[in-house]
């Protein structure tokens, strides 16, 4: 049996999926099968996977697209190996990968450890977009810094620091936590979940990963109800210091996007009164979640209010409003809350 298992699911990849592929086959630690769950895709992902004779790989074709969460949870059900590690199918592992993180995960006694990651543009157009420049100048940066041990944890608690695609942990501990059916978030909730066992994190410190960075946001093209669905288990997850923050207080919402309206709406049904949203410079006064409008205050006005709770729900700018917050004494957990 081998000894690690490169867990990969596939959907529409067929533009980037062989490059991928052959990253992983060119790994320097050899001794892995590649399991590869295809998501029922429409394009030629999977006559592309067909073409590669390698005897590790292992396709499993899909009929029926049942999103990334059931998928990899599938997957799991496969794995035999004690160590997993994570491919995404757009994503270029460096030939040291596994080697590397396999004997840092044993030599540190760790469950589960990331490493380092370098951005890169899909194509010329994204090379000049600000998108790219976000990710690459930023995004970056403050995901190779949270490198320790003890500020892994600490940030995972606010946000997904842990990328999805860099990780290679023990198998057991991630079959029995295992994915949520989620659309969306699997990944995040899956990483909350093995904070919460007390599973211990580690970082290798050396870009083995990179990542490809497109012009879509998977946000935007997800459903309101894939999006509901994944949100509403994260704040599950997060529900004990979420709910004991809010005590007293009124909530309002940072950000006015698909996400910020998503969390709005899983509050609202759980019986929390949404006082407002936030904005730095709004562009209008009320945003609509539903049949009802909603104030928009800028962050001045939301900070001259007192009980008040604000959850930071807009991603990009989620550091920059949280460190805005902190310089005004404001404290995570009691005066604001970061959900994702």
């Amino acid at each position: 049996m081998p000894l690690v298992t490169a867990l990969m699911t596939t959907y529409n990849a067929s533009r980037w999926v062989e490059d991928t592929i052959t990253s992983i086959l060119e790994q320097t630690f050899d001794d892995f099968e590649f399991l590869i769950i295809d998501d029922a895709s429409t394009d030629d992902t999977v006559e592309t996977i067909r073409r590669f004779s390698d005897s590790r790989i292992k396709l499993i074709a899909n009929s029926r697209n049942r999103g990334v969460g059931h998928c990899l949870n599938q997957a799991l059900s496969f794995v035999k190996t004690p160590y997993v590690a994570k491919v995404d199918a757009d994503d270029i592992s460096v030939p040291t990968r596994f080697e590397e993180q396999l004997r840092f995960l044993v030599e540190n006694e760790f469950d589960i450890v990331k490493s380092y990651l370098s951005y890169f543009a899909d194509d010329a157009k994204v090379q000049v977009s600000e998108r790219f420049n976000q990710f690459k100048n930023k995004k970056e940066v403050l995901l190779n810094d949270i490198r320790h041990p003890h500020d892994i944890e600490a940030t995972l608690l606010d946000w997904p620091c842990f990328p999805h695609t860099t990780y290679f942990g023990k198998a057991d501990l991630i079959k029995k936590v295992g994915y949520p059916s989620l659309r969306m978030f699997e990944d995040y909730v899956l990483f909350l979940r093995l904070l919460k066992g007390g599973y211990k994190f580690g970082c290798v410190e050396k870009v083995l990963v990179n990542m490809r960075v497109s012009n879509s946001s998977i946000t935007a093209s997800l459903s309101e109800n894939a999006l509901g669905e994944g949100l509403s288990c994260v704040v599950d997850e997060k529900w004990n210091r979420l709910s004991l923050g809010l005590q007293g207080k009124s909530l309002f919402v940072f950000g006015t996007g698909q996400m910020a309206k998503a969390f709005a709406r899983i509050m609202i049904g759980r019986g929390v009164n949404v006082s407002g949203f936030v904005e730095s410079s709004p562009i209008a006064e009320t945003v609509n979640v539903g049949n009802d409008a909603f104030p928009i205050l800028t962050l001045k006005l939301f900070l001259a209010k007192t009980n008040a709770f604000l959850v930071i729900a807009a991603q990009p700018v989620r550091e920059e409003i949280s460190t805005l917050l902190r310089e005004r004494n404001l404290s995570n957990s009691h005066d604001f809350f970061v959900l994702a």
